[in-house]
């Protein structure tokens, strides 16, 4: 019995979503919470530990309101028929409160969180005004000098396609392929100085969008041409992007699957009242 998660965290004091030994994670929380509610023995625990796996890593500091996970339920759990609803009520029971399952389903035991998605998408909240917000430190990048948002718009017509974004990635980054097809991105005003800047693609180079974010606050500042951001992509050249923005801006909002909407959640991704300053979308030629 497979069972996929709709996760919803701050990733302030969350060392990264994945697993590691001492540190707490999305992972390590999630499953310790899991096993205390099916009340499983050590000795279960040391045969066949229960395991929760993520749509994808996010690192330390960035936050997700859509993050997918699966786990399959433990054979001495099944005997009963679970409720999903109360499974979630209880988990969040356990879990503190910067994390939370907003919705439990059940899935087909080929389902894989990380390896089915075929698109995820992400933003970055910034806060451009004279004076910082105490209700969204934790959120966005607070910037106090005024950004060229026109600038910034002309910058981002580059991104949508196929690219090699090997100018974006960090030093430490792991070995994947820095080939990522960009489905769109779009720069959103909301008005009193709040800025979203979204995307979403195949998959993602470790760092990848806050590179793009910290090369565009540079282009909105006048510290480089809009065309900086075309002409590091085009080089490979990760000295001509610019800095690598701050993590609690970046936040996890939506992960496709090819199967219709597991959790039948019309919300998920939706752009709502927003004003929509500049999208660009990938367009491929069949």
């Amino acid at each position: 019995m497979r069972i996929a998660l709709l996760l919803e965290y701050l990733g302030n004091d969350f060392c990264g979503s994945q697993a590691q030994k001492n540190l707490r994670t999305v992972q390590s929380v999630l499953e310790e919470a899991l096993t205390i509610y099916f009340r499983l023995s050590k000795s279960t625990k040391a045969k066949k530990p229960l395991r929760v796996i993520l749509s994808g890593r996010t690192d330390s500091g960035v936050h997700a309101s859509a993050q997918v996970a699966h786990f399959d339920v433990p054979a001495e759990a099944q005997t009963n028929p679970l409720d999903l609803e109360l499974l979630a009520w209880a988990i969040n029971g356990i879990l503190a409160s910067d994390i939370s399952v907003r919705q439990a389903v059940l899935v087909s035991d080929t389902f894989h969180a990380r390896f089915n998605a075929i698109e995820r998408a992400y933003v970055y909240r910034i806060l451009n005004r004279p004076q910082r917000s105490p209700l969204r430190q934790n959120t966005h990048y607070f910037l106090r000098t005024p950004l060229g948002i026109g600038s910034m718009e002309e910058a981002i017509k580059c991104l949508p396609g196929r690219h090699d974004f090997v100018a974006f990635k960090s030093s430490n980054a792991d070995k994947l392929s820095t080939i990522c097809e960009v489905n769109y991105a779009r720069l959103l005003n909301l008005g009193e100085g709040e800025l979203e800047f979204s995307i979403a693609a195949d998959h993602f180079v470790y760092n990848m969008i806050r590179i793009i974010v910290g090369t565009l606050i540079e282009i909105g500042l006048n510290k480089r041409p809009p065309d900086s951001l075309k002409m590091a992509l085009m080089s490979g050249k990760r000295k001509l992007a610019g800095p690598t923005a701050p993590a609690w801006g970046l936040c996890l909002v939506s992960v496709k699957y090819p199967e219709p909407d597991i959790f039948n959640s019309a919300k998920q991704g939706k752009i709502g009242g927003k004003e929509i300053v500049s999208e660009y979308r990938y367009c491929k030629t069949r």
